[in-house]
C-alpha cells in the first residue's frame, strides 16, 4: 500500500508545475512566475522526501504527514495563480476532503478539514478584496475576479465551506461503518475460529483416551505373539516376528501421539552441560549408528551451559539424533556441537549429510502429521519444537553446506517467563 500511494505520488508531481503554469499563458506578471518556482521547489522537496521513504523503506512514515508540509502549500500556490476563489481547481477539495476522512483517524481528518478551510478562505480574502490586480489569469478572462459581483463570490465561497464539512463528515462516517464491518468479520472469524478449536481440543482428548485404552490390548497381542513363538519354528515364527514389530511400530506411534495429546507438564530446570547432553545422547545411540554403517561424533569445545530441563531436552535430542541417523548415507558422520551463543545461553546443532530437506518443506515438518519418513508419526519433530519454546528457546531445520540438514536448538541462559503451552491439536 505504502509502495502503490508512493508511486502514485511521484507519478503526478509534475502535474502542479504544468497547472500552475497555465497562468502564464499570454500573462507577463512577476508574482505568478514566483508562483512558478515556489511551486517547482514544493514538487522538488515533496519527491526527495518520498524517494529517501521508497529508498529506505520507511513504511511508518504515512504519505498523510507530507499534506501540510508540501500538499497544502502546493495546492495554495496553485490555486491563487489559477484565480484564487474562481480557480478551476476548488472543486479538487472536495475529494480531498473526502479522501482524508475515509484514511485518517477522525481526528486527523478534522485537522485536514480545518487546513482546507483554511486555505478556503485564504483564497477568498485575495479574490473579494482585490488585491491582486492580475488574479485572473489572461487565458481565463483576465481581472481580479473575472467580473464576478460580490453575492457570487460569497455564495460560491458559503457552498464551498458547506460541501467541505460535508463530504469530510460522510468520509468519517464512511470510515466508520467500513472498521464496523472489518470488526464484526473479525469478531466472527475469531468466534468460528473459538468453537472450532474447542471441537479439536474434545476430539483430541478423545482420540488420546482410545489411544491410552488400546495400549493394554496391544501388549497382550504382542506378549502372545512372544509366547507362541517359543513353541512355534520356522516359517511361523518368521510371520510371528512380523507380527510383533509392527505392534511395536503402533506402540510407538501410540505412545507418540499420546505425548503429543497431552499438555506439556511443567518444567523442571537448572544450569545444565549441554555438551554433557550430547555426549550422553552420542553414547545412546552407537548401537543404532553402527547397525547402519554411520560414524557419530561429538565435537571438542568449552563446556557450555544453559537453563532448561535436562530430561526434556534429552527427549528434543534423542528426537533430532535418530532422525539424522535415518537421513545419513552409509559411510558419512553424524556430528553433535554444542557452544555458547554470543547473546548468551546454549546452541546444540546436529548435522547429516543426507539428502536435505527442500525449502518448502523444513517449516511443514513442525507440523503434526507431516512426516518424509515411510512409516513416520509426523508428531515428533512438533512435539520437540513445542518442547523448546516452552524453555523460551527454538528448534529450526536449514540445509548445510555440501548437502544434508542442520537441526538447531537454541536455549536461554537464564529462565524466561513463559507461559506453558499446550501442543497444538491434530487437524
Amino acid at each position: 500500500m505504502f509502495r502503490q500511494v508512493t508511486k502514485v505520488l511521484s507519478f503526478l508531481s509534475p502535474l502542479p508545475v504544468v497547472l500552475v503554469s497555465l497562468g502564464l499563458i499570454g500573462d507577463t506578471s512577476a508574482w505568478r512566475r514566483w508562483c512558478v518556482a515556489l511551486a517547482l521547489a514544493l514538487v522538488v522537496v515533496g519527491v526527495g522526501v518520498v524517494a529517501v521513504w521508497r529508498r529506505q523503506a520507511v513504511v511508518s512514515h504515512e504519505p498523510g504527514r507530507l499534506l501540510p508540509v508540501v500538499a497544502f502549500p502546493l495546492f495554495t500556490v496553485v490555486n491563487l495563480s489559477l484565480g484564487g476563489l474562481e480557480s478551476p481547481l476548488i472543486p479538487l477539495m472536495l475529494p480531498a476532503s473526502l479522501a482524508t476522512a475515509i484514511l485518517f483517524t477522525p481526528a486527523r481528518a478534522r485537522r485536514w478539514a480545518g487546513y482546507l478551510l483554511a486555505l478556503v478562505g485564504v483564497q477568498a480574502a485575495v479574490t473579494l478584496t482585490g488585491a491582486v490586480d492580475d488574479l485572473v489569469p489572461v487565458l481565463f478572462g483576465g481581472g481580479p475576479r473575472a467580473g464576478h459581483n460580490n453575492a457570487l463570490l460569497l455564495t460560491m465561497l458559503a457552498v464551498t465551506v458547506f460541501l467541505v464539512m460535508w463530504t469530510n463528515f460522510i468520509g468519517i462516517h464512511l470510515r466508520r461503518t467500513f472498521r464496523g464491518m472489518v470488526r464484526t468479520a473479525l469478531d466472527a472469524r475469531d468466534e468460528a475460529l473459538s468453537a472450532h478449536e474447542e471441537r479439536v481440543r474434545s476430539l483430541t482428548t478423545l482420540s488420546g483416551e482410545i489411544a491410552h485404552e488400546l495400549k493394554n490390548p496391544l501388549a497382550s497381542v504382542k506378549g502372545l505373539a512372544a509366547m507362541i513363538a517359543r513353541e512355534v519354528e520356522g516359517r511361523p515364527a518368521e510371520r510371528l516376528a512380523v507380527l510383533r514389530r509392527e505392534v511395536d511400530r503402533m506402540q510407538e506411534i501410540l505412545e507418540g501421539f499420546l505425548n503429543f495429546s497431552r499438555p506439556l507438564l511443567p518444567l523442571n530446570e537448572a544450569h545444565v552441560p549441554l555438551d554433557g547432553l550430547c555426549r550422553q545422547v552420542a553414547e545412546l545411540h552407537e548401537g543404532m549408528a553402527g547397525e547402519r554403517g554411520v560414524a557419530l561424533r561429538v565435537a571438542e569445545g568449552p563446556p557450555v551451559e544453559a537453563w532448561c530441563d535436562a530430561r526434556k531436552v534429552r527427549q528434543v535430542l534423542i528426537d533430532v539424533v535418530q532422525n539424522a541417523l535415518d537421513a545419513a548415507p552409509r559411510g558419512t558422520t553424524v556430528e553433535l556441537q554444542a557452544w555458547t551463543a554470543p547473546e548468551g545461553g546454549g546452541r546444540v546443532e546436529v548435522r547429516d549429510r543426507g539428502p536435505g530437506l527442500a525449502a518448502e518443506v523444513r517449516e511443514r515438518v513442525f507440523e503434526p502429521g507431516i512426516t518424509t519418513k515411510p512409516h513416520g508419526s509426523g508428531l515428533g519433530l512438533a512435539l520437540s519444537r513445542a518442547l523448546m519454546r516452552q524453555h523460551g528457546g527454538e528448534l529450526s531445520l536449514r540445509a548445510r553446506e555440501g548437502g544434508g540438514c542442520v537441526a538447531e536448538l537454541s536455549l536461554p541462559a537464564t529462565p524466561k517467563l513463559v507461559e506453558t503451552p499446550r501442543q497444538e491439536a491434530l487437524p
